[in-house]
This record gives structure tokens, C-alpha cells and sequence, in this order.
């Protein structure tokens, strides 16, 4: 029976990961966090954790040293310096301090290939994106330098009952209140049962060590996915079809550039504290003339935000980014059948007590 590891157990991928593979009885579930109160909800689950932080060389050993795979679901913090840095630790540990022959799976995101906005002739990635392709490089890096095999998995949109776009998708629908577009496009969505699937094709020795694009099998369209989730809570989807926003022009793109970085150069606090003590020294009639300016224009932006018109949320635009996929996993929807949620829902509803609500306050 392998064993398998899921660092950053205690995330919201990692954690429902958990608790679905947690119910197979062919392999060994090892999740790690990086202590007692991130695992608090899965060890409530009745999941059994390990505890230490797997990018000290120290701890990593007693980590991950008797585990046949490890997947990488962990999530660097901080600058994107500090991220990569994270990123370099962890990866090397997970070659360095892994038993012979172990498997290392890592969780990426389809982000790499670049900003996924329609329109766009150079799909230049943003800092997320490039330090999730440099955490990539060090995986092919460590596993050429190791010899052991490696797998990267670059996921999309993540859906699944502890997800948060499916609390989101699931809250819209009960509010009435879904905007999608007139010419339904293909998301890039994939739900934790189809993620587990790859895993678990993976360790059957499916699949030769590569980098795939995971999305669901095979990929769904949004209004698939608004629809099962309207499902899912017992509702009735009754989406407000619009049309897809344009492109933006050249001179639009520069233009909203100029203004972001004018608006981050008045908005820091160097140069803010420099206009105050340049206003203060400024006569009367200046001071209330820059007070009437700043005013209006918060008034047009508040009176903007209250006139502005919904508009769909820009992934439901974004363009296919599913360019190495998994060919021969099951069908998402054939998993969705198969109620591997129910129960896992049913442990979250049940084992956790419901929030209280605010105080109903009389004025």
C-alpha cells in the first residue's frame, strides 16, 4: 500500500484532497501542516496528520522520508522573492529527503502560460505566474539532479465544496443574481474529483514523468458549471445572458496603465506625506480648493460605483488554456455522479457548528 504525502495539507486544495482520498483504502494518507492548529479541521475529520514545516531541511526527513509519493500542494507567502525562496527550499527538500524511487507530484497553476484575457497578442505572465514557472523549473532541476520521477499539474479554477469560486458560483445562483455571456466559452475548471483521478492514474503508473494542464475531463463549458451547481443546492438557474466585453485597444490598455501607476505613486506614503506639508505651508484659499477636489472626486466615485453596470467576471471570458491535457481520465461528470462529495459534504455541514449571526442591533 503506497503512502502518500500532501504537504499544505491545511489549504483549501490540500485539505479537500484529504478528505476524498482519505476514504480510499488503497493507499496510505499522510497530510503534513505546519502545526497542530492548521490541521485542526482535519484532524476533527477523524484524518491523522504529521506536523513540521517540510522546507527545513531539519524536519523534512521525519516529514516525508517514508512516503512513495509526495504532492505538493503548499503555498509560499509573502514578496515574490520570499516566495521563490520558499519555493527553492521545499522543492529540494522534497527530492533531497524522499526515499529511493518516491514519485513527486506538484501542483502548479495554468497561469503560466500567460495572462488569458481574449484579445491579447503577447500573453505576458503576471508575478504569480512567473514565480509558479520558476517553482516548475526547479522541479525538472531536483528531479534530473535526483533521478527520481516527477509529474507537474497546472490547475485552473479549482472547484469543489471547500473551494471558494464554488461558494461564490453556488451564492450567485441562490441570489438570483448570475451574469454569463451570450456565446458560452470554456472554463478552465477542474474539480477536486478530477484532480484525485490524476493522482491516483498517476501512481497506477499511467502517465510518463510531464507537465499536464488539469481541467475537468472533458473541459466544461461555465454554463455546465453554473448548472451543476444550481443542482447541487436545489435551485433553478436563471442566468442573465450578456454580451463579452471588448477587447481592449491599444490606447485603452496604456492609458489604464498611466493612471494605475499615477494612482500607486499618489496613494504612497512618502509622497502623500510631502503634498500634506507642502499644503499646510500653502495659503488658505489653496488648502480649501484641494479639500473641494479631493471631495468631488470621491463623490464621483462613490456615485460611479452606484451607476456602474454589473458585468461578468472577466474568467468567464478567459481563453483555453488547457494546451498538454491528461488524455484517458475519467469523465468529471461520471465522478460527479458517483456522489464522491455527498459524504464529504455531509462531515462539513455536520461536524462544524454554524457561524453566529450578527447582532440584530436597535438604534
Amino acid at each position: 500500500m503506497p503512502k502518500i504525502a500532501i504537504l499544505g495539507a491545511n489549504g483549501q486544495v490540500g485539505a479537500e484532497l484529504c478528505l476524498l482520498l482519505s476514504r480510499m483504502e488503497s493507499i496510505e494518507l499522510v497530510p503534513v501542516c505546519r502545526n497542530p492548529t492548521g490541521s485542526a479541521f482535519l484532524r476533527f475529520s477523524g484524518i491523522a496528520c504529521r506536523h513540521g514545516r517540510p522546507a527545513d531541511s531539519a524536519e523534512a526527513p521525519g516529514l516525508i522520508g517514508d512516503c512513495d509519493a509526495i504532492v505538493n500542494c503548499a503555498l509560499g507567502t509573502g514578496t515574490p522573492a520570499e516566495i521563490r525562496a520558499f519555493d527553492e527550499k521545499l522543492i529540494g527538500n522534497m527530492f533531497a529527503h524522499s526515499k529511493a524511487g518516491a514519485i513527486v507530484i506538484h501542483c502548479s497553476t495554468l497561469m503560466v502560460h500567460g495572462d488569458p484575457r481574449p484579445g491579447k497578442i503577447l500573453r505576458a505572465r503576471d508575478s504569480y505566474g512567473r514565480v509558479k514557472l520558476a517553482a516548475e523549473r526547479e522541479v525538472w532541476r531536483h528531479s534530473k539532479r535526483a533521478g527520481k520521477p516527477a509529474f507537474i499539474l497546472r490547475l485552473g479554477h479549482v472547484c469543489g465544496p471547500l473551494q471558494n469560486i464554488t461558494d461564490k458560483i453556488r451564492r450567485e445562483i441562490a441570489a438570483n443574481s448570475v451574469l454569463l455571456l451570450q456565446e458560452d466559452a470554456y472554463s478552465n475548471t477542474v474539480y477536486t474529483v478530477t484532480i484525485v483521478d490524476a493522482l491516483m492514474s498517476i501512481l497506477a503508473g499511467n502517465y510518463q514523468p510531464a507537465s499536464f494542464d488539469l481541467t475537468n475531463s472533458p473541459q466544461w463549458t461555465w454554463r455546465e458549471v453554473y448548472d451543476y451547481e444550481a443542482r447541487m443546492i436545489g435551485q433553478t438557474l436563471s442566468p442573465q445572458l450578456v454580451s463579452a466585453p471588448a477587447p481592449p485597444t491599444v490606447a485603452r490598455t496604456i492609458s489604464a496603465s498611466v493612471k494605475q501607476a499615477a494612482r500607486r505613486w499618489a496613494a504612497s506614503p512618502v509622497i502623500r506625506r510631502n503634498l500634506e506639508r507642502a499644503l499646510a505651508l500653502a495659503p488658505r484659499a489653496t488648502n480649501e480648493r484641494a479639500q473641494a477636489t479631493w471631495f468631488k472626486m470621491r463623490a464621483r466615485a462613490e456615485i460611479g460605483a452606484l451607476a456602474a453596470e454589473r458585468v461578468p467576471a472577466p474568467e468567464l471570458s478567459w481563453t483555453r488554456l488547457d494546451k498538454r491535457p491528461m488524455a484517458g481520465l475519467q469523465e468529471t461528470a461520471t465522478l460527479l455522479n458517483g456522489n464522491r462529495y455527498s459524504a464529504l459534504e455531509e462531515d462539513v455541514r455536520n461536524r462544524w457548528p454554524r457561524d453566529l449571526p450578527l447582532a440584530d442591533v436597535q438604534t
